[in-house]
C-alpha cells in the first residue's frame, strides 16, 4: 500500500511533466496542451480509430517514454481548470478526481438548463398574450 505522505499531488506531477515538455519539445505550446492531451489519451486506448503525426507522435512517444500514462495526464488537465472549492475537496481527498470533474460538468451546464427554461417561459408568456 502506498503510503499517502510520500506520493506527489497531480499538481506536482502536471508541473514536472509540463518542465519536461518545456525541456525536451521547446516547440510545444504548454498553454495549449488540453487539447493534444484530450487526442493523445484516445488514441492511447483506441489505436485503430486515430492517427498521430508530428508533434503529437513526439509527444507521445515522450510521455510513454519517461512512464506518463496519457488519459491520466488529460485527467489532471481537466482537474487543473476545477472551480478552487472542488479542487480544494480533491486536494484534502474528501472528493475523488472522477466525482470531481462530474461536479464540475454538472455545475457548468446549470445555468444553462436555468436561462433555456426562462427564455422558454418568457416566449410562452409571449405566445399567450397573442
Amino acid at each position: 500500500m502506498k503510503d499517502q505522505d510520500m506520493q506527489k499531488s497531480f499538481v506536482e506531477k502536471l508541473e514536472s511533466l509540463r518542465n519536461l515538455l518545456a525541456s525536451r519539445l521547446p516547440q510545444v505550446d504548454v498553454r495549449d496542451l488540453l487539447e493534444m492531451m484530450g487526442r493523445l489519451a484516445h488514441y492511447h486506448y483506441n489505436r485503430k480509430d486515430y492517427l498521430l503525426l508530428g508533434l503529437e507522435k513526439d509527444v507521445y512517444a515522450l510521455l510513454i517514454e519517461n512512464g506518463y500514462n496519457p488519459f491520466t495526464v488529460y485527467r489532471w488537465f481537466l482537474l487543473e481548470r476545477l472551480p478552487e472549492d472542488i479542487g480544494f475537496q480533491v486536494r484534502q481527498r474528501k472528493m475523488s478526481q472522477k466525482m470531481a470533474v462530474s461536479e464540475a460538468f454538472k455545475r457548468k451546464h446549470e445555468g444553462f438548463q436555468e436561462l433555456s427554461q426562462s427564455i422558454r417561459e418568457y416566449g410562452l408568456s409571449l405566445v399567450a398574450r397573442m
